[in-house]
């Protein structure tokens, strides 16, 4: 049989369909209900090969994931955005959480009822309102520079699916992780979601508005592709 780098398990179900997730760093082989044992072969080699394809390629992106050593084991650590602005993060056990600021960054109570998940969300979310006017300067900018749209708000914060999202009615969000990328990456993304207040589609007249605000921007979306976010 052939070895696989990433380990994985499967899963028999009642779905009509077989699927595979990466979960926990693990693939999931969910097979469909009714399949014979030839069937079942076919589908675990198929979609365990289709699977591990795409994570080994996703790991060979650059993670963005800035306070990973401090989930993992850390009391403090000082993370460094694209643009050279530090913050340094302490961590301390206490009887509920709370947060200060400090003249470097924050310190961070830690109550017994948080969890992981909960305490990277509230490290982004800290980041995020540190940031926002300056990000949000930057979208305006470049929109009076570029297409000159309504904006109601500009919106940051950290989501692990997407890299930005405009709204019909002029919401513009951006990903937290947009701090730790190279300029042209920010700038190229911040064109791509007010290009959305003139098309909300991705057609043919939507991308040359994109190419008119941006020329280059095939080749800095390329590079976009070479990051990935991390799971909360």
């Amino acid at each position: 049989m052939k070895k696989y780098p990433i380990r994985h398990r499967v899963e028999r179900t009642g779905n009509k369909h077989s699927r595979a997730v990466f979960r926990d760093d693990t693939i999931v082989i969910r097979l469909a209900k009714g399949l014979s044992a030839d069937e079942e072969k076919e589908h675990i080699s198929d979609l365990l090969e289709r699977m591990t394809r795409q994570v080994v390629e996703e790991q060979e992106k650059t993670l963005i994931h800035p306070f990973g050593r401090l989930l993992d084991s850390g009391e403090s650590t000082t993370i460094t955005l694209q643009n050279g602005q530090k913050y340094r993060f302490s961590l301390r056990p206490g009887n509920k959480t709370t947060i200060k600021r400090t003249a470097s960054g924050w310190t961070v109570t830690i109550g017994p009822k948080m969890r992981r998940q909960g305490l990277h969300r509230l490290l982004w979310k800290t980041l995020c309102k540190q940031e926002l006017s300056r990000i949000e300067k930057l979208v305006r900018t470049i929109n009076t520079e570029t297409f000159g749209v309504h904006i109601s708000t500009v919106k940051l914060q950290f989501a692990s699916s997407q890299w930005g999202s405009c709204s019909p009615s002029g919401v513009i969000m951006l990903n937290a992780a947009l701090l730790f990328v190279t300029p042209d990456v920010l700038r190229y993304v911040i064109i791509h979601e007010l290009a959305h207040r003139k098309r909300a589609d991705h057609s043919a007249q939507y991308w040359a508005w994109v190419e008119w605000a941006l020329p280059a921007y095939e080749r800095i979306r390329r590079k976009l592709y070479d990051y990935r976010l991390p799971t909360l």
